[in-house]
């Protein structure tokens, strides 16, 4: 067999042969197919003969052998995988790969190196909380069925988060596509079990499957061996990687310096003929390779090391993890664009496929779902107590009386008091502002800009929502000046912005120069995307084309993970902040970091701050604050234990909810509320009329808070027009544009964070809806209301109205209660 193959060392066909062990940028499903069946058309059909090899595949940023690489922030996710091997019957488990931030002194550190996985929680069954496994290994019956630990990993918040869990037994289920069913100890329940879809159940690296045969070799111990040549006993290099190629497997062999002058990667197909000793104990395979094969194999030099590296990660985050989750989760048709169109074309795939978690997409479309089976309004509803009110009128009258400067600790007149509180908190930088901007303006009709925030409203002066929101900044830094002489805050200015939006508002943030903020000052944080899904039974995965999925924003609640992944929280909590506004973009009277609302939450003692306007009519469209008297297993606070192991003796109250209520704060959509609760009356005012305006304040400790696994919001269904890309009986791609609603888009809302704080931590303020809101939501056209016009309209009416009350020129304070009115009225 050999010497067959060594005879066709110079043909043109073994020439295609070595070329096709090296995975092309070009066609990577092609790559394998090729070479199978190449392989198999020279004679390696032989195969069968082989002693069998445990297949774990390792991915880049795992390694500590050879200079493969650093860790990618892309591929924080992705695994290595437990496979067809060489010689190979295919044994696959896949290792747990993921970046994370560096723990503090008192966490306890978990090495991922030490985990693979094998197999992904597809769903739960029946009443006793059985959960349906996907296997991604070939020991199934020794790692579903034997009791014992085992590890899940999830995504939570952003971030990894790996939990140990006992097996108590499991089963196969033999059906179109085999799976197990498991039974986990503390999990005996759909509810309780349903938390674990979408995540991957792992065991530890030395946990060596006890069926493993002598003729057999796992592959954790290849990973690192000496690569010599059997004739000349000469090392040639090292092994960095296996990859899986179906009949038998490849070795990526790191060539040494000495041989080449420069770190080379190379392929080795590991099939007996050409790896004939394998030495465990020696930690040493000896090759021998056909003529040329070394040669030919050997990368273009037109490639850098660096090139090289990037390269050779993404194809193992395709082959290794992504590809093998597709098809568990029965999505592998979005691959196809990986066997047509031009390079560039797939390569755009192969990095879109890299960024996104596809187990948090399973897990997502199972929640969503889940909640819309269920009663979403489950629960006795009330209406929120009396809601204080901010009083702009009555303080613009206290200025023109006193003297702006006195700092009215006592003041009766409450917003006065409230605003030189807050006042206080940012002289102090003690206070930070996110601004929600990852929605496109695609509603707001065609010729628009490509992000809300970028809108002009045709004011006298053009300005655009970013640039009237950075004035309103620099003045709350001003005024705070004014009257704290020795401070010059800067306040964080963070902007939310999502896959479709960050490209765009960063360069106009550039072009513009930031407004005239500190470019430090201003941090932009992208939150996640998801892909969308169609409306069919299977939900599969829409393609905006051949080589990109179409994909969405997670909604605003998407700011609580992507703030902790990017570590914003731990940031802001360095820098001594202790309270965050958040609001949205499209609202063009938001008071941005207002001081009012900082020293009410601040008075309050509030972990969460929430602003409502009267709702018009039954009729008004908007969700209301209200009160749930919870009827579910919801987490309150009494369930939560956000300590580390060494602090769990403290007697810990903070944050806790008395036993006796389980009442909480939420926002019920205008789509959810019945005619009778839309249309209840007290007196002349609506009893649901809280109309929540998107304008809310979370204090630093309570984000910390929400990165427990526990609160991890859950994630509803939008209802969309998705167009789409489908390939038709013919072969060819068609666009369709739907009428109708097509697609879900998956979204979490940031009132959802509401329901995991104690009420008496919640406060509400009422606003004036003509002074502080003025949404921007359609597009213009006669009797469209919340449009560009309507808000350019009550901007302008707001101003005219101050300007008619501004003290006489030389009046006492008039510079201050200048920059005051100009707060107010935002232009």
């Amino acid at each position: 067999m050999t010497s067959s193959i060594a005879s066709l060392g110079a043909s043109p066909c073994y020439s295609l042969l070595l070329k096709q062990l090296i995975p092309s940028q070009s066609c990577l499903e092609r790559v394998r197919g090729s070479h199978v069946s190449f392989l198999h058309s020279v004679g390696l059909q032989q195969a069968s003969r082989f002693r069998n090899g445990v297949f774990e595949r390792l991915d880049d940023s795992q390694k500590s052998v050879g200079a493969v690489g650093c860790v990618s922030s892309q591929m924080a996710d992705v695994a290595r995988s437990e496979g067809h091997g060489r010689r190979v019957s295919g044994r696959l488990e896949s290792v747990v790969c993921h970046a994370s931030r560096a723990s503090s002194a008192a966490e306890p550190t978990i090495n991922v190196e030490d985990f693979v996985e094998i197999g992904t929680i597809a769903e739960t069954h029946g009443i006793y909380g059985e959960l349906r496994v996907r296997s991604l290994t070939d020991f199934p019956q020794e790692r579903f069925e034997t009791p014992g630990t085992r590890w899940i990993k999830r995504i939570l918040m952003g971030r990894p988060s790996i939990t140990q869990v006992e097996l108590v037994e499991g089963r196969e289920i033999i059906g179109k596509q085999s799976s197990w069913l498991v039974t986990l100890e503390g999990f005996d329940t759909p509810e309780k079990a349903s938390e674990l879809q979408g995540a991957t159940m792992l065991v530890r690296a030395d946990d060596r499957p006890a069926s493993l045969g002598e003729e057999e070799d796992y592959i954790p111990d290849l990973v690192g061996m000496d690569v010599i040549i059997e004739e000349t006993k000469e090392k040639i290099g090292t092994i960095v990687d296996i990859h899986n190629s179906g009949a038998s497997d490849l070795l990526r062999v790191q060539l040494t310096a000495s041989k080449r002058g420069k770190d080379v990667l190379i392929w080795i197909p590991f099939v007996k003929d050409i790896v004939p000793v394998v030495d465990i104990e020696a930690k040493r395979v000896e090759i021998r390779p056909p003529e040329g094969l070394l040669d030919l194999n050997v990368p273009s030099e037109g490639l850098t090391r660096k090139e090289m590296r990037k390269e050779e990660r993404k194809r193992k985050a395709i082959f290794s993890a992504i590809r093998k989750r597709l098809t568990a989760l029965g999505q592998a048709h979005v691959l196809d664009g990986l066997t047509t169109g031009d390079e560039t074309q797939r390569q755009a795939l192969m990095d879109q496929l890299m960024t996104i978690d596809f187990g948090r997409l399973q897990q997502a479309l199972q929640h969503a779902f889940g909640l819309l089976s269920s009663d979403s309004v489950a629960g006795e509803l009330q209406p929120p107590p009396t809601i204080p009110q901010a009083n702009w009128a009555d303080f613009e009258s206290w200025t023109n009386t006193k003297k702006y400067k006195k700092r009215p600790a006592n003041s009766d007149n409450d917003t006065a008091r409230w605003w030189f509180k807050g006042l206080q908190l940012v002289a102090d930088g003690e206070v930070a502002v996110v601004v929600l901007a990852g929605g496109q303006a695609t509603r707001l009709g065609p010729g628009g800009p490509p992000v809300k925030g970028m809108l002009e409203l045709n004011l006298p002066e053009a300005k655009s929502l970013f640039e009237i929101q950075a004035e309103r900044l620099l003045l709350v830094q001003e005024l705070a000046s004014q009257v704290y002489p020795e401070a010059a805050p800067q306040i964080p200015w963070i902007v939310l912005t999502s896959d479709a939006t960050d490209a765009p508002t960063r360069a106009f943030f550039d072009e513009k120069e930031y407004f005239g903020l500190d470019e430090s000052q201003v941090w932009f944080v992208k939150q996640d995307s998801l892909p969308c899904v169609d409306l069919e039974e299977g939900h599969n995965i829409l393609l905006e084309s051949p080589w990109k999925l179409a994909v969405a924003p997670t909604g605003n609640g998407g700011l609580f993970s992507a703030l902790h992944a990017q570590n914003i929280v731990d940031r802001l909590s360095e820098e001594g902040v202790r309270y965050v506004q958040v609001y949205s973009v499209d609202n063009a009277l938001v008071r941005v970091g207002d001081p009012v609302f900082f020293g009410y939450a601040h008075e309050k003692e509030a972990d969460v701050g929430v602003k409502v306007v009267k709702r018009n009519s039954p009729d008004e469209a908007v969700g209301v604050v209200c009160l749930h008297k919870d009827s579910e297993e919801n987490p309150t606070h009494e369930d939560l234990d956000t300590s580390s192991e060494d602090d769990s003796e403290s007697d810990d109250t903070d944050m806790t909810r008395e036993s006796s209520t389980s009442s909480y704060y939420g926002v019920l959509e205008y789509n959810e509320m019945t005619d009778t609760l839309r249309t209840a009356k007290e007196g002349d005012d609506l009893v649901y009329r809280a109309a929540h305006i998107c304008v809310n304040l979370f204090s630093v400790d309570y984000l910390m808070k929400l990165a427990n696994p526990k609160l991890e919001l859950g994630f509803h269904t939008a209802l969309k027009r998705i167009p789409f890309m489908k390939e038709d009986e013919s072969g060819e791609w068609a666009t369709h544009v739907p009428d109708q609603p097509n697609g879900i888009k998956l979204e979490q809302f940031i009132f959802d964070a509401f329901k995991h704080c104690d009420p008496e931590k919640v406060a509400l303020l009422e606003v004036n809806r003509n002074e502080e809101f003025a949404p921007i939501k359609n597009a213009s056209g006669e009797g469209i209301p919340d449009t560009a016009e309507t808000a350019r309209d009550m901007l302008l009416a707001l101003q005219n109205r101050l300007s008619s009350t501004s003290p006489e020129a030389g009046q006492d304070g008039e510079t201050n209660s200048s920059l005051l009115r100009a707060y107010i009225c935002g232009i």
